[in-house]
C-alpha cells in the first residue's frame, strides 16, 4: 500500500466498523422482542438480531479483503497517469460500496431501536443480494487493471484470460445476488448466513480456478 492510500483505506476500514460501534451503542436499548418472519411466533430476540449484525459485518470485511487483498499481486506494469486514474476510479467503486453497506446496516439498526416492524432477516438478505448483483454487472466490463477484480497471476498476464474471467465472474455474482434475494424471503437466519458463507467461497474460488484452466489451455 502507498503512504498517500493509507487515509483512504482508514476510512474504508472506519466505515466496517461504524455499524458496529453503533450497535454497542444502542444494543441495551434495543426492544427484548424483534418482528421475524421466520420464528413461529413472528417475533425474535436480541440475540438474534445480534446474530444477524454480526453476519453482516463479516460479509462487509470479507468483501473489502476480495477488493484490497485477493490476490495480492502487480504483474501489471502501471505507472502512467491514466493508471492513476483508474486507481482513483476503483478506489471510488469501492467507497461507494462500503457506503451503501455503512448505510444500509445503520438503518437497518436504527429501525430496530425505533420498535419498526419489518422483517429483518428478510432486509438483510435482500441488501447483500442487491450488492452482490451491482458488483456482478460492473465486473462484466472491468479492464485489467492492479486494483481491483479477479487479479490473479493468469488474469494480469493475458487480456483476452481477463475478459472471459470477468464475464464469468460477472454471471457469477449476478446469479448468486438474485439468488440470495429470493432465498431471502424463504430462509431462516442461521440457514441464510451458511448459504452466504459457502456462497462466498464460491464467488472467490470459481474465477480463480476458471483463470487457471484458461491460462494452461492456452499453453496447450
Amino acid at each position: 500500500m502507498k503512504p498517500k492510500d493509507l487515509p483512504k483505506e482508514l476510512l474504508i476500514l472506519a466505515m466496517l466498523l461504524i455499524p458496529m460501534v453503533y450497535l454497542a451503542i444502542v444494543y441495551k436499548s434495543l426492544p427484548e422482542d424483534i418482528p421475524s418472519s421466520f420464528n413461529p411466533s413472528g417475533v425474535g430476540g436480541k440475540s438474534d438480531f445480534l446474530l444477524l449484525m454480526i453476519f453482516l459485518f463479516f460479509t462487509n470485511a470479507l468483501i473489502y479483503f476480495l477488493f484490497r487483498y485477493v490476490p495480492q499481486t502487480s504483474v501489471i506494469a502501471d505507472n502512467t497517469a491514466a493508471a492513476a486514474a483508474r486507481h482513483r476510479e476503483y478506489y471510488n467503486i469501492r467507497f461507494l460500496i462500503h457506503i451503501y453497506q455503512l448505510i444500509f446496516t445503520c438503518v437497518i439498526i436504527f429501525m430496530v431501536s425505533q420498535g419498526q416492524p419489518f422483517a429483518m432477516e428478510r432486509w438483510a438478505f435482500v441488501g447483500v443480494g442487491v450488492l452482490l448483483t451491482g458488483i456482478g454487472v460492473y465486473l462484466r466490463n472491468l479492464q485489467p487493471n492492479n486494483y481491483v477484480g479477479v487479479r490473479t497471476p493468469y488474469t494480469l498476464q493475458s487480456p483476452e484470460i481477463w475478459t472471459e474471467v470477468h464475464k464469468m465472474a460477472s454471471t457469477l455474482w449476478v446469479c448468486v445476488g438474485v439468488a440470495i434475494i429470493v432465498a431471502g424471503f424463504f430462509l431462516s437466519l442461521i440457514a441464510g448466513v451458511f448459504i452466504i458463507f459457502f456462497a462466498a467461497i464460491i464467488l472467490a474460488a470459481l474465477p480463480y480456478i476458471y483463470s487457471f484452466r484458461l491460462y494452461n489451455q492456452d499453453k496447450g
